[in-house]
């Protein structure tokens, strides 16, 4: 059995709760600032969310068959996913909420970026664009967008 878009969200799901314990760990830091702890419940909120998205998308596809994805291409894949994983592993500081919502917002468009870079390798021509796979990582990818737009509404 080969991989597929499954194997992707489910890594999706991983960032996401790894970006959850970031969270976690700003809010807890901070406690005698209610303003960041706040921030931080709401960005848990939505990555709890997002989780849920990802997990329900994955039990709406668990009875398609997908395209495999070529073995080279998903290592490949992989590797993004993991040099992402260690970039986001460090130590963050955080002073105020501006900086927390920057952050984020950093971060969020760094994993739209990450996806849109999936996205594009997995295409190798184009009746690639018409498959199942791609048509789901748009999906992803256009949810991004909307958490994007939405922090970028609250830093203005």
């Amino acid at each position: 059995m080969g991989y597929n878009v499954t194997d992707i969200i489910n890594k999706a799901v991983a960032i996401a709760i790894k970006r959850r314990t970031i969270n976690e760990t700003i809010g807890q830091e901070n406690p005698d600032n209610l303003s960041i702890k706040i921030i931080s419940n709401v960005l848990i909120k939505e990555l709890d969310k997002t989780i849920e998205y990802y997990e329900t998308l994955l039990s709406k596809i668990s009875d398609v068959e997908f395209e495999e994805i070529d073995f080279s291409i998903y290592d490949k894949m992989s590797s993004l996913i993991n040099d992402f994983n260690k970039r986001i592993d460090i130590e963050i500081k955080i002073n105020n909420v501006r900086e927390y919502l920057r952050f984020s917002l950093e971060l969020e468009k760094s994993i739209y970026s990450l996806m849109m870079d999936i996205q594009g390798r997995f295409v190798k021509n184009t009746s690639d664009i018409h498959s199942k796979t791609y048509k789901i990582l748009s999906n992803i990818i256009d949810n991004k967008v909307k958490h994007i737009e939405m922090l970028e509404k609250i830093t203005e």
